[in-house]
């Protein structure tokens, strides 16, 4: 029972991952292989029809230039397009993390090891607890 949940899931995240940004692309390669492929079919029976045969070599290498031309064109405008979003997402997130200022402090001041990830703790005013409030408003209002 768990077999085809685990199964489904990980489908499901490859979809979600991979094939989802791509599967446009996909369906428009491969319909366009397939009409290479349909005219390719039709130039060699209309070859063989009007007994010019010396032209079946050439339809077979438009056949050729025509699925790398597809090819290409996949890479071009699909991948090509996912790697600068992924590229642009990265950057992004790599700036939106820290200020320059911030930056300029790690590099500058500090050395790494320092910095272990509770920086921005330790340097937070520290919490009071409602104890600590009633004892502060109390030395306020008592006159001195």
């Amino acid at each position: 029972m768990l077999i085809p949940l685990l199964r489904s899931g990980v489908l499901y995240m490859i979809w979600r991952r991979h094939i989802r940004q791509r599967a446009l692309g996909m369906v428009v390669t491969a319909l366009l292989i397939l009409a290479v492929n349909l005219i390719h079919s039709e130039a060699l029976a209309f070859f063989s029809a009007t007994e010019k045969s010396n032209l079946a070599p050439l339809a077979f290498y438009f056949r050729w230039l025509g699925w790398i031309l597809a090819g290409v064109g996949y890479l071009w405008f699909v991948e090509r397009k996912i790697s600068k979003a992924a590229k642009s997402a990265r950057a992004e997130n790599k700036d939106s993390g820290k200020s320059p200022h911030s930056r300029a402090k790690v590099v500058i001041e500090e050395p790494i090891e320092k910095h272990d990830g509770f920086d921005s703790l330790r340097h937070n005013t520290p919490l009071r607890s409602r104890a600590e409030i009633m004892l502060e408003q109390k030395k306020r209002a008592k006159p001195d």
